[in-house]
């Protein structure tokens, strides 16, 4: 199993752009999020709108689902195919209802009659629960978090089915996220790479996103986290980045679930 994010920045970042990620293993392609910027970014790193099989869809802000409409009609009129939504409990009908219906709802058949369509005339869909859910050679759970106060937010984890490994994806949160602070820690947040929202200056995010100098963890914690979600002047907080002891991803790079901690900085 392995990770490219096909990039790593917030949600006004064009230099990094969007905190979205390509998982692959054997034949799955699962994107974690789909903001407007992904698509022509996939192509940049040597990937295409028509290898993606699934979508995780941890929340309602155009930077992870933007592109979701692009990806629609590509697969339909293109590609004519379905890739599959990832979808923790309730979050079909607010995307659908609140994010894609305006541009995905009508369309005409093939004699020019009206078609009226739903989010399963373009995608297949596999709502989460709270167990793990197999994609074939991997697994995807997801779990809560403190985003937007009032607004459902959602990270992932995957799992290689082969090794056992995981990858912890905690898309956007404006606290520490409460699992990773528990002593021991839960079996399935007990090991392997935790991608983790950083805000690095104030933008006026500061209420929706966590700041760097909040990323307190236990050591054996602080270890595994590798920053991403950041702005464009990533490189004046570098110093203080590296003085923390923490990583940081960037866009394009391969991140290898073996030697994960090789493949960052």
């Amino acid at each position: 199993m392995r990770v490219t994010f096909i990039g790593t920045g917030g949600a006004f970042s064009r230099r990094y752009g969007h905190t979205n990620a390509l998982v692959e293993a054997g034949g799955i392609r699962l994107m974690i999020d789909f903001g407007f910027l992904t698509p022509p970014r996939l192509e940049r790193y040597g990937h295409s709108l028509g290898q993606i099989t699934h979508v995780a869809v941890s929340h309602i802000h155009t930077d992870h689902v933007g592109g979701l409409e692009e990806l629609a009609f590509t697969s339909r009129f293109v590609h004519r195919r379905k890739p599959t939504l990832v979808l923790p409990e309730g979050l079909g009908r607010e995307l659908w209802e609140r994010s894609l219906r305006g541009g995905l709802e009508r369309l005409s058949d093939e004699q020019g009659a009206p078609l009226r369509c739903t989010l399963e005339s373009y995608f297949d869909r596999i709502d989460l629960d709270a167990d793990w859910c197999g994609l074939g050679p991997i697994s995807i759970r997801s779990f809560c978090t403190d985003h937007v106060p009032g607004k459902n937010s959602w990270g992932f984890i995957v799992r290689d089915e082969e090794s056992g490994g995981k990858m912890i994806f905690g898309c956007d949160t404006r606290t520490r996220q409460p699992e990773l602070l528990e002593e021991p820690l839960p079996e399935d947040f007990a090991a392997g790479p935790i991608f983790h929202d950083c805000l690095l200056s104030d933008d006026g995010l500061a209420s929706v996103h966590i700041y760097l100098r909040k990323i307190v963890y236990a050591p054996t914690v602080k270890e595994r986290i590798v920053l991403v979600h950041y702005g464009d002047d990533l490189e004046d907080h570098l110093p203080a980045i590296r003085e923390a002891g923490l990583k940081v991803a960037f866009p394009g790079e391969v991140i290898r679930l073996a030697d994960w901690s090789s493949c960052v900085h």
